[in-house]
């Protein structure tokens, strides 16, 4: 585990140095950590801030927060503390949908296809998703090992204490090679 870590935080680091501001039609907004019942983490404070500043700047972009109700004290899900949220800056509730029973990164991904397939009828859409600058490389390595080819990265910053957040990605790099291993085994 440690040589793939080590082999895998450069790309992490050096992702994490670049500002990403993909077009797209649909914008995934990946989850983040809850506080008691309702109060976004700092992280995801700064993913919810940034996605509205981007729809604001893409008004034709449809949203789709993503997030579950799995914390013990957790009261609304994550996609609905972020839609809520857009809602407050002005964005129009008709250009969100939400993905609320996800869990991980990968659910995030597995479950906003068909919710995106259904809201646009099925039809081709460019996507993007939009996440902390930390996490862009790990969620990038996510989507493909999810089947999502050609996906778009709006990235933010990353607040306070980003170390911690590195540390974490050290730690997560072993499960991208368990997941693919298990998904390539279902088929």
């Amino acid at each position: 585990m440690a040589v793939t870590a080590a082999a895998y935080m450069p790309f992490v680091i050096a992702t994490s140095c670049k500002k990403f501001d993909d077009d797209c039609d649909c914008l995934i907004i990946l989850g983040g950590d809850i506080i008691g019942a309702e109060t976004p983490s700092p992280q995801l404070f700064e993913r919810m801030k940034g996605a509205a500043e981007y729809l604001r700047n893409h008004p034709d972009t449809i949203a789709v927060p993503c997030g579950g109700c799995f914390r013990k004290e957790q009261k609304k899900s994550e996609a609905q503390i972020i839609a809520e949220y857009l809602i407050s800056q002005g964005i129009e509730s008709d250009r969100i949908v939400l993905e609320d029973k996800s869990e991980t990164t990968f659910q995030n991904f597995d479950n906003a296809m068909p919710v995106i397939a259904e809201k646009t009828g099925g039809r081709d859409v460019k996507l993007a998703f939009l996440t902390s600058s930390y996490h862009i490389f790990r969620a990038s390595c996510i989507a493909r090992i999810c089947g999502i080819e050609n996906l778009g990265k709006v990235s933010v910053i990353t607040p306070g204490e980003a170390f911690k957040r590195f540390v974490r990605e050290y730690f997560c790099a072993y499960q991208l090679p368990i997941e693919l291993f298990k998904r390539r085994n279902r088929k």
